[in-house]
Order: structure tokens, then C-alpha cells, then sequence
């Protein structure tokens, strides 16, 4: 949104686009055009003019390069000058969000009794399984940060934006940096422990409300690639937790032991944890790869912002603007990777699984793709069987 809109967004002064591109494109390249064709005259004089002109363009261009914290703070202020100038823009995309989830939980019954719903579904058969159904129906309190002193609830969703949501709200806990280390999220129930649920129902009733999604496929694959693939990795971050608690039955129940290139392969490969994932009841799945709507509960909780990490910096800068904290929270994208969601690694993966098994993986998390508004096209086109 804001990526493909800088410098087009209405309201823009003309002026502010010509002088942004002075700062980034005017005098400093001009320069460097003269210090290359310098440099081409220098050619023909020997290889050891060449190489002390090349060193001297080397120096001049990092000498002449602008500070890169001085282009931070420019890109921060531009990001906080578009997101107000299209405040009204930004709340209808999230009304509109949360509109598309609604009507989700509205096609499935959600909103239907329990006996009215078993009723319906005896005579006319299930839309969903009933266990679906009623995780639709159900709040997740584990998921749920309250700041009683900001006044808002944070869900929190494994491998969507977590680690800087998690660093802000630690921030906004007065935490000093030294003391955010890798185990932040460990630390983060410390400074917001966990309420009853009935505070927590009367709270949700008048408190700000967000939550951050992601492209489920890619989400899976961030999970994936950080807690499963390798087992070093895991070792030493995390004593060897995941591959404890799912690698080794992963391999175990999935692996081809005639596949003699896995026969010293501690790590569950990438389409044996998609055996799993398929094959395995989603109320058993860890965190980072429950489904989204398990997580936080779309169905149950009117969020004022459904944030996507496809649009994570304007959003995330829309909160804080809302909250009015921006004086003490700014944009920033902690363990940031791709830019696009069909992402070079996605395809690399992806191409990996047959079309069914793709199929079989949506159909897992069809209630996220139809909640938060994503589809698999791409991913259908990377499969194994359309190579």
C-alpha cells in the first residue's frame, strides 16, 4: 500500500517528490557519472593507474554516500506523513478487513447457536467440521496481551510480526534494551500476565483491539524454516525443543526409509512436515503453525485493525498513530525477510509438493485464507507436477 504508493499518494506536494529525489538522485549520482567516465579516460594509461582510480571512486562514493541514519529518519517521517495523510483511506481498508471476516464467520454459522447449528447441520450437512465450528465460536485467552495503561489488546500470532510487537510492548513496559535478548517472548507474560476471562471479557468490550496476519503458506514456511529444518538451529537456541516435541515423531511416522540421501538426516524435510501438517488434527499443532483464526478469534473479537505483514509498516505505523504513541514507538520490522509473498525461498519449497498435496495443505487452513482475505493461485503454479 504505502511501498507502491510513496511519492503518488494524493495530497502530495509536488514540491516534496522533486526534493526527495535531488537528496537521493541529483548531485551525489552526478558526481559518480564524472568519477566513472574519469575513470574510463584512466583505462588506457595501465593497470596500475586503474586499480589506484578505483580505489579513489571506491572512497569518493563512500565518502559521498548519505548517512544511513539520516535516511532512516527521512524514510520513518515519510512513512508517518503518509499514514496520516491517508488516515481515512487506512480505516476503510480495515473496516473493510474486518467486514470480510465477518461475513466469513456469518456464512459459516458462527454466529448460530449450538443447538440451532447441530439442527441445520443434521438436516442440510456441515459447512465445517463442528470442531471448527466451534473454535470459531471460542476466544483463545493465551493469545491476548492487555496494556491496562495504553489501554489495548495485542494478539499475538507466532510468525506474523510477533517479534516486534513483542518488542514494543516491552518497550512500552519501560524494559531497557539490554534486557530484551533473544528471549523476549519468554519475558513478555512477565510485564502482561495473563487475566481471568471475565476482566478479560469486560475489557475487550471497550479497549483498542489489533491483531497482524499473514499468507498462511508462507507463514508455514517461516515456521518451518526457523524450528524445524535445522536441527543445530534449534539445539542451540532452544535446547532442542521442537525437534523433541515434532521432529523426531515427524520422522518417525513420515519419512521414506528407502531413501537412502535421508539416511543421516536428523531434520524432518520440508514435504514430510507437510505430511504432518495434513495429516494431523490442527487443535494438536503448535503455535506457530496453528491456524490464525485458532489463534485470535476473528469471529468472536471486532478488531479495530486486522494488520497484514503484506502491508506491515503502514499498518503497524496506523496503530501507533491510533494509540497516539508516537513518541514512544516507531516502525521497526524485527527478523524482516521478504518483501513478496511469492517469495525466490516459497518457490524453491513449494515447487517441492505435488498439486494435491497444495490442495490438501489449503484446505487445512481454508478458514484462514477466507478470514483474512488470501488466495493460492501462485503457489498452485509453483507444484511439483506443473514443473
Amino acid at each position: 500500500m504505502y511501498a507502491k504508493a510513496r511519492g503518488l499518494a494524493a495530497g502530495r506536494a509536488s514540491g516534496e517528490d522533486s526534493r526527495r529525489s535531488t537528496r537521493e538522485g541529483g548531485d551525489f549520482h552526478a558526481l559518480k557519472c564524472r568519477i566513472v567516465n574519469a575513470l574510463h579516460r584512466v583505462r588506457t594509461a595501465g593497470w596500475g593507474v586503474w586499480v589506484v582510480a578505483l580505489l579513489l571512486y571506491v572512497s569518493l562514493a563512500l565518502l559521498l554516500q548519505p548517512d544511513a541514519e539520516e535516511l532512516i529518519e527521512e524514510e520513518l517521517l515519510d512513512l508517518r506523513e503518509w499514514v496520516a495523510e491517508n488516515e481515512g483511506m487506512m480505516r476503510e481498508e480495515h473496516k473493510l478487513r474486518s467486514q470480510t471476516a465477518h461475513e466469513v464467520c456469518a456464512k459459516y454459522d458462527v454466529y448460530m447457536g449450538q443447538d440451532d447449528y447441530i439442527r441445520k447441520s443434521t438436516q442440510q450437512g456441515e459447512q465445517l467440521q463442528y470442531s471448527d465450528w466451534f473454535t470459531l465460536k471460542r476466544v483463545n485467552w493465551n493469545s491476548m496481551y492487555y496494556s491496562p495503561t495504553e489501554d489495548f489488546v495485542y494478539c499475538k500470532v507466532p510468525k506474523g510480526g510477533s517479534s516486534t510487537w513483542v518488542y514494543n510492548l516491552l518497550k512500552l513496559a519501560n524494559v531497557p534494551d539490554e534486557q530484551i535478548d533473544i528471549r523476549l517472548h519468554q519475558r513478555l507474560r512477565d510485564y502482561y500476565p495473563k487475566m481471568s476471562s471475565s476482566t478479560m471479557k469486560k475489557t475487550l468490550k471497550k479497549s483498542y483491539k489489533f491483531m497482524v496476519t499473514r499468507h498462511p503458506f508462507e507463514r508455514l514456511l517461516s515456521a518451518y524454516r526457523d524450528k524445524l529444518e535445522s536441527y543445530e538451529r534449534d539445539l542451540m537456541f532452544r535446547n532442542g525443543y521442537y525437534n523433541t516435541m515434532y521432529g523426531k515423531y515427524i520422522v518417525k511416522v513420515y519419512r521414506d526409509d528407502s531413501d537412502v540421501t535421508l539416511s543421516n538426516r536428523t531434520e524432518p524435510t520440508w514435504q514430510e512436515f507437510v505430511k504432518y501438517l495434513i495429516n494431523t488434527p490442527s487443535s494438536k499443532f503448535d503455535e506457530h503453525w496453528r491456524p490464525i483464526y485458532a489463534l485470535c478469534s476473528p469471529c468472536v473479537i471486532k478488531y479495530n485493525v486486522i494488520a497484514k505483514m503484506e502491508t506491515f509498516s503502514e499498518d503497524t505505523q496506523f496503530i501507533i498513530n491510533q494509540l497516539g504513541l508516537e513518541d514512544r514507538l516507531h516502525v521497526e520490522w524485527i527478523h524482516k525477510t521478504s518483501d513478496t509473498r511469492t517469495s525466490d525461498i516459497a518457490t524453491a519449497y513449494f515447487s517441492q509438493l505435488t498439486l494435491a498435496q497444495i490442495d490438501q495443505l489449503f484446505e487445512k487452513y481454508r478458514l484462514d485464507f477466507e478470514l483474512f482475505g488470501y488466495d493460492y493461485d501462485a503457489y498452485r503454479q509453483m507444484a511439483l507436477d506443473n514443473i
